[in-house]
């Protein structure tokens, strides 16, 4: 299967889980005041900080089943032990935050420990189906959670009038156990078969999910601790404008993680020297694809913010400013599922995004009084633009290879153009 191909089969999915993020979005900045949107981002933040953290237990449930063979049901039970056990503890973590506060902080914290205990346990639902290569239910993990939340809280917001950031995280918390309960009610007995617990196999998945776990939850932290500095600076109105501008500019990012993802597996079975060739061609069309889609969303910025969210001023100047980051750090994701799939080492990547957060952090305390959010934005692209080239310079010396060995266009890639462009004709023709 070609790159481009499979990066198109895996970004038909994951377009359809931007634009029900973007949804969300949109229906909560519209639906609530700013400072309650503020309020909504900082919960979903949280939420997504331990989303990205365990994001490990998917990873190591997969390598499980791609790398080590196991049964899809043996990689389910000795991964849910520990999802299990990790949303428990995080369900308590909301109900003792819970009884710090009083009023609508009581019920935000207890619908975020809820909301966080799904996401861990949907982590190795999704692993299972990634590690079998089960590509379209792996996407329906990803698209199913946030589709069921949005769906709930624009229940919550116009049948029942109920508009405010702790309903709509409840909303949020309720769709993702929803969702989780449906794919794994769905996943028929292929994925129940040969279920066992092994001590060494629990050991290993926890110990892959922790590394791994912990370079995502930087990884994640890299994204979003310039927004707490926003909120510490600006105020929580200017928390919802930033927060705007940095969920546009992401948005491209599902076309690279897409890229990437449709070379997962097989980087787990691949040669170091297949694995590096693979993972230089999916950096050469993640550069090639996310350049022109930044060059539009550079050019459409103010359209966006006049059309869109006349209510956030600043979020057109904040996204030009944090696209070149964005367009540059886009990368990550293909050096990261090299260094996790392959070598079995998730630590380079944590620091790499450690890296990227120290510098991100410290420049936006500085970028942050002077310039406000588009300080922000500009301390995010300078940290993540010094990171991946340092990033890159420890990859092409460890593999031996060179900088134009990486960005070079040959055969290869031109082909993954043609048998895509060959699909598609031979798809129109037989449905003419």
């Amino acid at each position: 299967m070609s790159i481009a191909y499979g990066g198109i089969v895996a970004f038909v999915f994951r377009g359809a889980n931007l634009l029900v993020a973007l949804a969300l979005v949109f229906l909560c900045s519209h639906q609530l005041s700013e400072e309650d949107y503020g309020t909504f981002v900082l919960g979903l933040t949280a939420i997504g900080i331990v989303n990205a953290a365990t994001g490990g237990l998917t990873a190591a449930t997969g390598f499980q089943i791609s790398s080590h063979k196991k049964t899809a049901g043996a990689a389910l039970a000795n991964g849910g032990v520990l999802g299990i056990g990790l949303g428990a503890a995080a369900i308590i973590a909301g109900l003792l935050i819970s009884q710090l506060f009083t009023g609508e902080a009581h019920r935000e914290a207890l619908a975020v420990g809820f909301a966080c205990a799904a996401v861990i346990v949907g982590s190795v639902v999704a692993g299972t189906f990634l590690g079998r290569e089960a590509f379209i239910r792996y996407n329906l993990a990803l698209v199913a959670p946030p589709l069921f939340s949005l769906s709930l809280v624009a229940v919550a917001f116009f049948l029942f009038d109920a508009k405010s950031p702790d309903v709509a995280l409840e909303m949020y918390a309720v769709g993702q156990w929803l969702a989780i309960g449906l794919l794994l009610i769905t996943a028929g007995p292929v994925y129940l078969r040969g279920l066992a617990l092994e001590r060494r196999v629990v050991r290993e998945i926890a110990k892959f999910a922790l590394v791994a776990g912990i370079a995502s939850g930087i990884s994640y932290l890299n994204y979003r601790a310039d927004v707490v500095l926003v909120d510490f600076f600006e105020g929580r109105d200017a928390v919802g404008t930033y927060a705007l501008a940095v969920y546009i500019a992401e948005s491209v990012w599902q076309v690279s993680g897409s890229l990437a993802l449709a070379t997962y597996a097989r980087l787990g079975g691949s040669t170091r020297d297949e694995a590096v060739a693979l993972t230089t061609r999916v950096m050469r069309h993640t550069v090639v694809l996310l350049s022109a889609l930044c060059i539009v969303l550079f050019a459409a910025a103010g359209l966006i913010e006049r059309a869109l969210f006349p209510d956030y001023e600043g979020m057109a100047t904040a996204l030009r400013f944090v696209l070149p980051g964005v367009l540059m750090y886009s990368l990550a994701q293909s050096y990261s599922g090299y260094y996790t799939w392959q070598r079995g080492m998730p630590w380079v990547s944590a620091a790499v995004a450690g890296g990227a957060l120290c510098a991100d952090i410290a420049l936006a305390l500085v970028l942050i009084p002077a310039m406000g959010i588009s300080g922000a934005a500009l301390a995010s692209t300078l940290a993540k633009s010094m990171a991946m080239i340092v990033a890159l310079g420890i990859f092409v010396k460890a593999e031996g290879i060179s900088f134009s060995q990486v960005y070079r266009f040959g055969s290869a890639d031109v082909d993954d153009y043609r048998s895509l462009l060959g699909r598609v004709r031979s798809r129109l023709g037989s449905s003419a």
